[in-house]
This record gives structure tokens, C-alpha cells and sequence, in this order.
């Protein structure tokens, strides 16, 4: 019989990468992205919910005690289907930020048309 694990955590860890999902079908508004960042990155309350923030908060991280931080993107063609104009600007800060603890993957067919 396989081993079922319960975390008490809104995140993942494995040898010692926290596991980051976003997942398009669920964060289609930046609300629904902000909060899901803020649970599975442990972001303080203080975080101020807008882009520059995000920026900001991912160049630092100083409260994660993982070595690596691995960021899954699912079902991008879903992502900000409500806020579409903001999209690119979110990808962007993802994928330009300065954190070396952090890596992006996309899984599943990558939407080139929007980014």
C-alpha cells in the first residue's frame, strides 16, 4: 500500500523546493492570483495586491527557508481570462524577476499568442 502525505500547508515541499501552482482555470482574475501567491509563498499581510508589489515581494522572500522555488503554470490559456489586459504584465514580472530561487514552468501547450 502506497503512503498517503498530509501537509498542513497551502504549499508543497520535496527536497527542499516549495512547489508554487497556478493554475489558469482557477486564477482568472489577479484577486483569484494574488491570493494564491500570497497562500503558497507565505507573503505577508502587508502585501499590497497589485503588480508592483508582486514585483517587489519576488525579488525578496526572505521568509522562505526552501533553497529553490519552483513556479507551475497550468491551463495558461485560462490565466486572467477576466482581467486579460493584465496578463502580459503578470506573466512578465514572473518570468523577469531577479530571485535566483526561482523557476517557472508552463505545463501543457504554452498560449505564445497573449505573451
Amino acid at each position: 500500500m502506497r503512503k498517503i502525505d498530509y501537509q498542513d500547508t497551502g504549499y508543497f515541499v520535496d527536497h527542499n523546493t516549495r512547489y508554487v501552482f497556478i493554475d489558469g482555470n482557477t486564477c482568472d482574475t489577479m484577486e483569484q492570483c494574488y491570493r494564491t501567491l500570497q497562500e503558497q509563498l507565505s507573503i505577508p499581510e502587508y502585501f499590497g495586491n497589485n503588480l508592483d508589489a508582486l514585483e517587489e515581494v519576488l525579488a525578496d522572500l526572505e521568509w522562505i527557508t526552501e533553497d529553490k522555488i519552483q513556479i507551475l503554470l497550468l491551463n495558461e490559456a485560462g490565466l486572467l481570462s477576466n482581467a486579460p489586459e493584465q496578463k502580459a504584465a503578470f506573466l512578465d514580472i514572473l518570468q523577469t524577476n531577479d530571485n535566483d530561487k526561482i523557476n517557472i514552468s508552463f505545463l501543457g501547450n504554452r498560449n505564445n499568442s497573449e505573451t
